[in-house]
């Protein structure tokens, strides 16, 4: 066993150092530089997030254990791109030595367990489906699960069959420790289809027996109740504001839509190779696929790579037939069907039906949306192993002296020239491959000096959340995680602060006067970027907008870093998040706690006022004097909360996002 397992943990070593051998962190895409913000733990993992004018965003917190990772290796002096080296040394090794654990403990009586355990471990960390939907896509929660799921299997499978206490404070501890999977919601989905279906067998198993079958779906249930429990700092605040995180909630039949739509690039042919049409191309289109141009130009559509792709299947359809006698071919073959069903959308057969009634019945299943991306690691996972058990089956076979060159033969062309780009660190794109310039380092020490509240724009601005800039970077505006300052710099899909972003990009685009949309949003800083590429992000020019700049008296440049040019409002030089409006408005101080709680001391009121404070309007805001919660409140400049204030003379109001009972 000891020999597998090093072999594995080489295995992980080498992709780690081809990887990382540029020294360049990986940024891009969706996720921007989101594990390696520059902002504290505590405001990464908040409710209330900071970006903008603040929104909801419930999904984040369980982002802790990655985050404090990050924060500690900095704290230590490690450089970031060491520090996310680890990380997904960490990710791959958990995964593929999951997987061995798993097979193993599955294969109990066969006398190769060690070699097939191996042989699915290696397969499941480099095929096709892991290259193109979760290595390529660049998501960090994608990444964790694909890593967690196979330790998920196992510690479910051993507490079921075993009970022992062991397993089930281990499951509920990693349960925890890998929380970033929930980041998506539909994981919960994946990882607890396999688990319910493993309950199901066994219960199927002994039903011969009541008392054997009932003690199963009670050890189940007690497993399902605490994994809740331990989880409830996340769940709970999820069902409460979740809600309210963003400004639409689509009905099921445009989700539907949207899942006809992605299902033409992953019928069952392509799902049976572990591919998908998009990405790697379709035998009936050559280099232009659908209107867009294939990532790896149209390479994989070569007959001999969809013949490597065949090859891969026969020895899973061989796995399939040769594992027939193991005790638990019934279940795997059960969770084979389960993840292809799930996976192919709404393609035949009965795809369009049967989605169709989850999404009007169950709107939690519309999280679905694009199932082979999400839930495509459930028909990985058996996939695996029977790949794994097809390929011993040759080993075994084949004479003493063609055994090695055979297996090793298929394994190169499998995980080696089938996902070569997972070998050369091509799976990453080169706009992935990031080194931000220091002048934005230099830039943010110089806003750090003011201690004021006030918000940073960003310019150009963009009318969407994707950019370009000329050092490498490409993907959500990422000015959250590079500047301590809350930044306004895109579309963040979250209601009242997107239509008030339009409106001042539409104001400063048309020439109109923007400078009462600056004071109400809270902005005292501007930086104008000249690293922007306009074109692709369909904004306004660098020259165009200095041009407009330098037309306002209002706006007085303050100094240059790079490519980085700052500029002030002098119209909000206070940068105040509360302010009193009426006839004769108190005196106004503020203590902030945290993102969530802060402290507003009135002074020489005298009569009724508006509190107006400059955060997105949720009704979670919650206004309070003495406990006595202030129930005047309404939206305030379009996209603030205000509360009426009718008590007079000198007192504190304490303002906080409740989402606790507590609170």
């Amino acid at each position: 066993m000891k020999k597998y397992v090093l072999v594995l943990l080489g295995l992980c070593l080498f992709l780690i150092v081809l990887w990382f051998s540029p020294r360049r962190l990986l940024a891009g895409g969706e996720e921007g530089f989101s594990l390696f913000s520059s902002i504290s733990l505590r405001e990464q993992i908040s409710l209330w997030q900071i970006s903008g004018t603040g929104y909801p965003m419930p999904v984040y917190i369980t982002r802790v254990f990655p985050v404090l990772l990050v924060k500690i290796f900095t704290n230590f002096g490690i450089l970031k791109v060491v520090t996310q080296a680890v990380f997904f040394l960490i990710l791959l090794l958990t995964g593929s030595l999951g997987m061995f654990f798993l097979v193993s403990s599955l294969l109990k009586r066969h006398e190769a367990r060690y070699l097939v355990a191996f042989l699915s471990g290696m397969f499941y960390l480099l095929n096709l489906y892991v290259f193109s939907q979760v290595i390529g896509r660049f998501l960090y929660a994608g990444y964790s699960l694909w890593a967690y799921l196979p330790i998920f299997c196992y510690l479910w499978l051993q507490w079921v069959m075993e009970r022992g206490r062991k397993h089930l404070l281990l499951f509920l501890a990693s349960s925890v420790l890998y929380s970033v999977i929930y980041l998506q919601p539909a994981h919960i989905i994946t990882l607890w289809a396999p688990a319910g279906l493993w309950s199901m067998f066994e219960v199927f198993k002994n039903r011969g027996s009541t008392e054997g079958g009932l003690t199963i779906i009670i050890a189940s249930f007690i497993a399902f109740l605490l994994w809740a429990v331990f989880n409830l700092w996340w769940i709970y605040p999820y069902l409460k504001i979740g809600g309210s995180a963003f400004s639409e909630i689509s009905g099921w039949q445009k989700n539907f839509n949207s899942l006809k739509g992605v299902s033409r690039f992953f019928p069952t042919y392509q799902i049976l190779l572990l591919r998908q049409g998009f990405i790697l191309g379709d035998l009936k289109f050559k280099g232009d696929h659908v209107g867009h141009s294939l990532p790896y130009g149209g390479w994989y559509n070569h007959w001999w790579v969809w013949g490597i792709s065949i090859g891969i299947l026969v020895v899973v359809l061989l796995g399939i037939l040769v594992s027939r006698k193991n005790r638990y071919w019934v279940y795997l073959i059960g969770l084979f069907l389960l993840g292809w069903l799930v996976s192919k959308g709404t393609n035949p057969p009965f795809g369009g039906t049967f989605f169709r009634f989850l999404f009007s019945n169950f709107s939690f299943t519309q999280v679905l949306r694009n199932p082979y991306e999400k839930f495509g690691l459930v028909f990985v996972l058996p996939y695996s192993i029977f790949f794994g058990s097809g390929l011993e089956f040759v080993y075994r076979k084949l004479r003493p002296k063609l055994r090695e060159v055979a297996v090793g033969g298929v394994l190169v062309l499998s995980c080696g020239f089938l996902v070569w780009p997972m070998w050369t660190g091509d799976v990453f794109a080169q706009n992935i491959r990031v080194w931000v310039p220091d002048y934005y380092q230099q830039a943010n020490e110089f806003l750090n000096r003011d201690k004021s509240d006030g918000r940073v724009l960003m310019l150009p601005i963009i009318p969407g959340d994707g950019v370009r800039y000329s050092w490498g970077y490409q993907g959500v505006e990422p000015s959250e995680f590079l500047f301590d300052k809350p930044a306004v710099s895109k579309i963040l899909r979250t209601k009242y602060f997107d239509e008030k972003y339009r409106n001042l990009y539409e104001s400063f685009v048309q020439g109109k006067n923007y400078s009462r949309l600056l004071e109400e949003m809270n902005i005292k800083y501007l930086i104008l970027h000249s690293d922007l590429d306009s074109e692709v992000c369909g904004a306004s020019s660098s020259a165009e907008v200095l041009e407009k700049l330098q037309t306002n008296p209002k706006i007085r440049f303050l100094e240059k870093f790079g490519n980085l040019a700052i500029y002030e409002n002098t119209e909000n030089k206070e940068a105040k998040l509360f302010v009193a409006e009426g006839e004769e408005i108190p005196e106004v101080t503020y203590q902030r706690l945290s993102s969530t709680r802060y402290k507003v001391y009135i002074r020489k009121a005298k009569k009724p006022y508006h509190l107006i404070f400059k955060e997105t309007f949720n009704d979670f805001w919650e206004a309070r004097i003495n406990g006595e919660k202030l129930n005047a409140h309404f939206l305030a400049y379009d996209y603030a909360n205000g509360w009426r204030v009718e008590k007079k003379d000198d007192y504190t109001i304490e303002v906080v996002f409740k989402v606790w009972p507590w609170e």
